[in-house]
């Protein structure tokens, strides 16, 4: 008798525990939105978080940082070696190699110069490349994460001006009120 009963009492358990478990796989199966998807999308193409986060306006704004950029630090680099061929040319004591495109332009000064301001702005705009590529998946990260947030309809500040009586100085003293309004405006029903 006590083995049939704990034979009853096992299967029973068995059977409430799949139903929980199908119960569980049924609401672990809603597609939910993934943070760590979106930041591994970024990070593979710029722009594919925001996708991924259906925040398409934000894709032209991550190619033009990103871009532009880029861009610049390659203009940069593209000057920086054109005046240190110069400068190397002038300095090798190769009569074979002349600088004949800043000969009478540029001091050896000058062009030590125009190396090292060329060198920092190319350095910097690296920097600001990789800023930017950053900042895009940060984006998409936090993106991800607000995706349910809910934005109620009235999010609001009111800033009044107020008197208030001071009655250890017997006096008026003007203040402000700022009141900040949090939440769904109530549904207003029409009789």
């Amino acid at each position: 008798m006590m083995k049939r009963l704990l034979l009853a009492a096992i299967l029973s358990l068995m059977i409430f525990s799949s139903q929980a478990q199908s119960d569980t796989t049924y609401i672990d199966s809603v597609p939910r939105h993934s943070p760590t998807k979106a930041t591994l999308l970024s990070l593979a193409l710029p722009g594919a978080g925001q996708a991924y986060n259906k925040k398409y306006w934000k894709i032209p704004i991550v190619y033009a940082a990103i871009g532009s950029a880029f861009y610049f630090a390659r203009e940069q680099d593209k000057s920086f070696n054109e005046f240190k061929d110069a400068y190397v040319a002038r300095v090798d004591d190769d009569p074979n190699t002349v600088d004949d495109k800043y000969q009478n332009v540029y001091s050896d000064e000058n062009l030590l110069s125009l190396i090292d301001y060329h060198r920092e702005n190319r350095d910097l705009l690296y920097v600001l490349t990789v800023v930017a590529y950053v900042l895009n998946v940060v984006d998409a990260a936090v993106d991800a994460h607000l995706y349910y947030f809910d934005v109620s309809d009235d999010l609001s500040a009111n800033l009044r001006p107020n008197i208030q009586f001071e009655p250890m100085q017997n006096q008026l003293i003007p203040s402000l009120t700022l009141s900040l309004k949090f939440g769904k405006k109530p549904r207003q029903t029409y009789y």
